[in-house]
């Protein structure tokens, strides 16, 4: 069931102007806290009122300010999935997914919820009540009670941000599966960039109540059409620069913050053109002293001091200062080549940023 809407709404110093089209598929809306994914999926509900726009589901209008159109939400086959669950307290798990099936014999109910019971990992679990289930186990239930009504949209609001690491990274599975089971249209709102890159085959990025970037996973992760995408998207090393030429295979652009960079992307791009150009951190290479530098990254090595590390679990985050002034070049290595290397704060070492890695900014 595909889905296509332009929407507008404004608010108190806010306005949401958007328009999207999807298939059935998942879809992950991205962006910082504040930049109106939350709303979207409301007025895509009926929750709330567009000021004006459309919104279809497959062949039907459930909303247009022009025709005079506004489907009550009942009447939408919209799945909501809530962060907080929403679970009936009174009613067990095999109650609660049973709740909202209707026209079926009992026979089918039974056989129905007993599927979504198994797919959705339940099982042993019917006659429990939602105070007896851990965090996880609720937001399969609810999950499945969403499911079990077989709404033509699914709409997920950070479902999993209540719960700790190991739980959200089990569900995230659980769901990559389902969807696979039941290839419903699905939006899912997130702001965590691990989310986002797990789930979303497709990412619309949201900004202050526009999607400044819509594609593939790859697109959006490494192909950033402004910067704001770049740092939502975790690129964080990004630069300023001019360019000096777009003869052959590649781009040269003369950085006051790092010097001259070669990258690959050429179409569009002039000579004496103002650009921004990123680089993600896990795709910078150390070059280790003691090897031949592999003609592969000779092109733009650099060179700096180690200003300090951090921690982030099976990664190490290293802050090379590099250029003339106190530019920072953010890089991710695992924990072992750190060790393997020797790394250490106030050691020098060289860098390599391959071309086809940089990524200009058109």
């Amino acid at each position: 069931m595909n889905l296509e809407l332009s929407l507008k709404k404004a608010l108190d110093g806010f306005s949401i102007d958007v328009k999207l089209q999807l298939d059935s598929e998942m879809l992950v809306l991205f962006g910082p806290s504040g930049a109106g994914k939350t709303l979207i999926l409301k007025m895509i509900s009926g929750m709330i009122r567009p000021d004006e726009g459309s919104i279809s589901i497959g062949t039907r209008k459930v909303f247009d300010s022009a025709g005079g159109i506004d489907v009550p939400i009942r009447e939408r086959k919209v799945g909501f999935l809530f962060q907080d669950y929403a679970l009936f307290p009174h009613m067990t798990v095999y109650g609660n997914i049973s709740y909202g099936i209707s026209g079926l014999e009992k026979e089918a109910v039974t056989k129905k919820v007993g599927e979504l019971i198994n797919v959705t990992r339940l099982a042993g679990l019917e006659n429990r009540y939602p105070h007896e289930l851990s965090g996880g186990q609720k937001q399969r239930c609810a999950l499945a009670r969403t499911l079990a009504v077989e709404p033509s949209l699914l709409l997920l609001d950070e479902p999993f941000s209540a719960l700790d690491y190991q739980v959200r990274e089990k569900l995230r599975a659980d769901l990559v599966n389902i969807h696979a089971m039941y290839p419903i249209t699905t939006i899912l709102v997130t702001h965590d960039l691990e989310e986002a890159f797990m789930l979303g085959r497709r990412i619309a990025v949201v900004n202050n109540g526009r999607i400044e970037q819509v594609g593939t996973r790859e697109d959006v992760f490494y192909r950033p059409v402004t910067r704001d995408v770049a740092r939502f998207m975790g690129a964080r090393n990004i630069f300023n620069g001019t360019v000096v030429s777009t003869d052959g295979p590649s781009t040269v652009i003369s950085s006051p913050d790092i010097g001259a960079v070669k990258a690959i992307r050429t179409e569009g791009l002039m000579p004496g053109q103002e650009v921004s150009f990123c680089i993600r951190p896990e795709e910078i290479l150390v070059i280790r002293p003691d090897r031949t530098v592999d003609p592969k990254v000779q092109d733009n090595i650099l060179e700096g001091e180690i200003a300090y590390t951090t921690g982030k679990g099976s990664t190490q985050i290293l802050f090379l200062k590099v250029g003339k002034g106190d530019t920072l070049l953010k890089i991710e290595l695992p924990n072992f080549v750190l060790r393997k290397l020797g790394l250490a704060n106030g050691r020098r070492i060289r860098v390599s940023l391959k071309r086809e890695n940089v990524w200009v900014i058109p």
